[in-house]
């Protein structure tokens, strides 16, 4: 039986490349510019796989995803926007979307949505399908994760699958790139998102307090243990406990956390009850855990059992695409939070943040943001007022760190400044006080020779 496509779209020019992709593949296709004539379409020809925008000019592609799975549940759904942010993806997926596209749509990525559809449709081939669960999810007071990217896209779809699971997952990434937000996130699209999320801060813990505050204790359990309390596992009842800096958990109680993700059981400092809790864990680092498993700085049994999913977060840098939203979205959330008018950016500013290497992520552009917001007059923010920011905030930073060289430090400096000036040479020159030749000079001496850096 030939396959048949259904694509909903008001762009006249994506349905005609969609036909012509589709019928080169031997499928039957059937377009759509609005989502009624979608829906009427799809309720008369049965198709095998549907293309779903999200914005159409009559109705919400979330409102018609809802009626197709209801109506149709077994049909395939790959969801195309240009719109693409944390919320739309978490909700899409939640409701059955099998894969969600960014437009202007990659034919390579919808190739491997296909390929994935047919190895699915192949291991399904044997068995009876239940109806997938539509499942709504809160949208007040969550929290909110800017991004565009296709490695933001990936990780907006595993918190998506792993939310309602329940199993432990391990969000590794350097620091400043929003792990625990991640957490959070997962915790807001369980199932029992209505339980306390607790923050366990393992850089901080006391190795002598740390087993009680985790487990509890009895009274007369040690000295000044007055009464009984109840520790972090208990208090969360069934929500989530979040271990944040899981790499730097004493060895002591590494164990005793493996026990419990093993069994679900424990006991208070002092007690011999054998207590149960429901509560799931959520690891985050940024060190390598692999490397420390290796050394014994880490249990590797501890290890393999909290990567039962890992989601990587990329570091700014990773992600520059995002910058532009990230920055839009702080100097709103800035803006609302101190009671002052929002402030913009202007074009070479943007370029500035875009350009600039973010050692701290996701972190440090929000406190550059906050501090230029707060200390310029102006309601549009400069490349001169962002480079003070930056500078002000690593002159802070550097106050704590190591003591650097002559060299180390001018080094900085002049890459500092050439990528505040966009490559520009002859702009580095003067803002550096050196000739084109001695500025030249330095770059090769840092390895700094390709043709990014203009001469003009």
């Amino acid at each position: 039986m030939t396959p048949r496509v259904l694509v909903i779209d008001d762009q006249t020019s994506l349905l005609d490349s969609m036909r012509v992709f589709f019928e080169l593949r031997g499928w039957e296709v059937f377009t759509a510019a609005t989502g009624k004539e979608g829906l009427r379409l799809a309720r008369g020809v049965s198709p095998s796989l549907v293309i779903l925008d999200l914005r159409l000019p009559d109705m919400d592609g979330q409102a018609i995803l809802e009626h197709l799975r209801r109506e149709m549940a077994a049909t395939p759904v790959i969801v195309v926007t240009a719109f693409q942010d944390m919320e739309n993806t978490i909700g899409c997926i939640k409701l059955g979307a099998f894969d969600f596209i960014h437009k202007p749509i990659d034919i390579n990525e919808l190739e491997s949505a296909l390929d994935r559809l047919e190895k699915v449709r192949l291991a399904k081939a044997t068995r009876q399908q239940s109806d997938p669960a539509i499942i709504s999810y809160p949208r007040d007071g969550k929290p909110y994760i800017v991004g565009k990217s296709r490695a933001m896209k990936d990780v907006f779809k595993k918190i998506a699958m792993v939310s309602e699971s329940g199993v432990s997952v391990l969000i590794q990434g350097e620091s400043g790139t929003g792990k625990e937000l991640i957490a959070r996130a997962i915790h807001q699209q369980c199932p029992f998102q209505r339980e306390p999320f607790r923050v366990v801060d393992c850089s901080t813990l006391v190795d002598t307090l740390t087993e009680s505050q985790l487990f509890g204790y009895e009274k007369g359990a040690f000295t000044g243990a007055e009464a009984t309390r109840r520790g972090t596992l208990e208090l969360a009842g069934r929500g989530t406990i979040f271990f944040d800096e899981i790499g730097e958990l004493p060895l002591r109680l590494q164990g005793k956390l493996l026990r419990f993700l093993q069994e679900k059981e424990y006991s208070r400092v002092g007690g011999s009850e054998v207590k149960r809790s429901e509560a799931r864990i959520l690891a985050a680092t940024n060190l390598d855990l692999t490397r420390m498993a290796s050394e014994g700085q880490m249990r590797a049994d501890l290890f393999y059992r909290l990567q039962v999913v890992t989601i990587h977060v990329p570091p700014l840098r990773d992600r520059r695409s995002d910058i532009g939203l990230l920055a839009d979205y702080f100097l709103g959330k800035i803006g609302q939070k101190l009671g002052m008018a929002v402030k913009s950016l202007t074009p070479s500013a943007m370029r500035q943040l875009e350009g600039y290497s973010w050692p701290g992520n996701v972190r440090q552009l929000e406190n550059t943001l906050t501090r230029t917001a707060v200390l310029t007059k102006s309601m549009v923010l400069t490349t001169e007022d962002i480079m003070a920011a930056i500078s002000d905030i690593e002159d802070a930073a550097s106050q704590t760190a190591p003591e650097k060289t002559l060299a180390e430090v001018e080094k900085e400096h002049i890459l500092r400044v050439v990528s505040a000036r966009n490559g520009h040479l002859g702009e580095a020159c003067r803002t550096l006080g050196i000739s084109r030749p001695t500025l030249r000079m330095k770059l090769k001496q840092y390895g700094y020779t390709t043709p990014v850096f203009k001469a003009d």
